[in-house]
């Protein structure tokens, strides 16, 4: 019996197309380009499905990341558009602009992160550098203006700063009276030690250091800057601690983290083992300025009008104050007392005066206070520093560096030593 012609291509067309009524809908769709002819509706693109083949689909992990989650809703913002535009294209122009903002994400990250100055491979500093090496091992060490802030906090106090050439280091000192009343070497009141005082970490060190220069073995025949007259007598002008640079002076800058009235005479007492030995700039109305290998100056809340001028004019000044270098650019503010008789320092907090940098670039207001202030610190002949510069990312932390080297900053404060003798030696320094 034969079979009736309708019927027959009725079996026939559901051979030659078991996908014709497939819905389009749900978790898989079929290509658009497949033999059948179906579409992807504008709905099922926005749900999250994606044309190209058969149960692809595009709620992945990938498809929630922000630049894309952001092509999606500017594809998508435009409700005419969507439903007139032809899905492939849309989808087309949706992979290029997450292609566009992927690009434009990495190359920002990229400037953020590694923009940096050109950087000398330096050598890695020796932490088992100590007094039993030194000042031998400081024969291979180039100094640098670089201050080692919060100097305390590293691994090798002082000698981690000197092996990287800094020429000044940091102490926040305090007394405590359930301490002895001794002058103790901490960030906070917390992480004060018995055995981390001022004279362990600095006094003693120092001293040690310049006496083994200042040996006749050691000592230069040379007449440097310091030399120091004592009863219409020369003398020998006292060494400093680098010996290949025999004539570089340090800085010990002073964070008095207690009142200035019951920590700054414990401070003076202190020093007096380097006093006794020629080893401090001192100044005094009858002879002046006296330079030598070691500058103290105080900081933090050392008083200027009671500590720093307000000592017996008949004893030698010992340590010179941290002048506000903000005050000294405010043309309203009668800055006269700050000189080179009684301050070294003028400093300000970068971050508080300055601002942020992004990317390590200064604006035009920016560059115009910096300076200024760079400036009228040296009007005055003191030596302008920056604390709480940006100290990461690298990228950032060297633009700022560069520029405030650029416009003649008197010192450099830093936290990365192995950072900052890269960048200087970068520099041909």
């Amino acid at each position: 019996m034969s079979t009736p012609p309708s019927q027959s291509k009725t079996s026939g067309s559901q051979e030659s197309s078991p996908q014709s009524h497939a819905p389009t809908t749900g978790n898989y769709i079929p290509s658009p380009r497949s033999s059948t002819g179906s579409t992807v509706s504008v709905a099922d693109v926005e749900a999250g499905f994606l044309p190209g083949g058969a149960g692809r689909k595009q709620n992945s992990w990938k498809d929630r990341l922000p630049f894309r989650v952001f092509a999606k809703r500017v594809l998508s913002s435009d409700t005419e558009s969507t439903t007139t535009e032809n899905p492939e294209k849309k989808v087309t122009r949706y992979r290029w602009l997450s292609i566009i903002l992927l690009v434009a994400l990495l190359g920002i990250t990229a400037a953020f992160l590694g923009r940096e100055i050109p950087r000398h491979r330096a050598k890695p500093i020796n932490r088992a550098r100590s007094l039993a090496t030194w000042p031998a091992d400081s024969r291979d060490v180039h100094p640098i203006p670089c201050h080692s802030h919060n100097d305390y906090l590293r691994p090798v106090p002082l000698f981690d700063a000197l092996a990287a050439g800094c020429t000044s280091v940091e102490a926040d000192v305090w007394v405590d009276s359930e301490l002895q009343n001794d002058l103790y070497v901490g960030h906070t009141r917390k992480s004060l030690q018995r055995d981390r005082t001022l004279n362990s970490l600095y006094i003693d060190p120092l001293l040690a250091i310049l006496n083994e220069m200042n040996t006749p073995a050691n000592l230069s025949s040379s007449s440097p800057p310091n030399a120091r007259a004592d009863n219409n007598t020369t003398t020998v002008p006292a060494a400093g601690v680098f010996e290949t640079f025999p004539h570089q002076p340090i800085t010990l800058l002073i964070d008095l983290k207690t009142a200035s009235e019951s920590t700054f005479p414990t401070v003076l007492a202190a020093l007096q083992p380097l006093l006794r030995q020629n080893y401090l700039t001192t100044w005094s109305a009858e002879r002046g300025l006296i330079p030598g290998p070691i500058t103290v100056v105080g900081t933090g809340n050392t008083d200027f009008t009671s500590a720093i001028l307000g000592r017996d004019n008949t004893a030698p000044r010992l340590v010179f104050f941290d002048a506000p270098l903000a005050a000294l650019d405010d043309p309203t503010d009668d800055q006269t007392d700050y000189n080179t008789t009684n301050s070294l320092y003028a400093s300000v907090s970068y971050a508080a005066s300055i601002g942020k940098s992004f990317l390590g670039i200064m604006t035009p207001g920016q560059m115009v206070k910096v300076r200024r202030q760079i400036a009228a610190a040296g009007e005055k002949g003191l030596r302008s520093r920056y604390w709480d510069t940006p100290s990461w990312p690298k990228g950032v932390r060297d633009g700022v560096w560069d520029v405030l080297v650029k416009e003649g900053v008197g010192i450099l404060s830093v936290d990365d030593l192995e950072g900052v003798r890269g960048f200087w030696g970068g520099r041909g320094g």
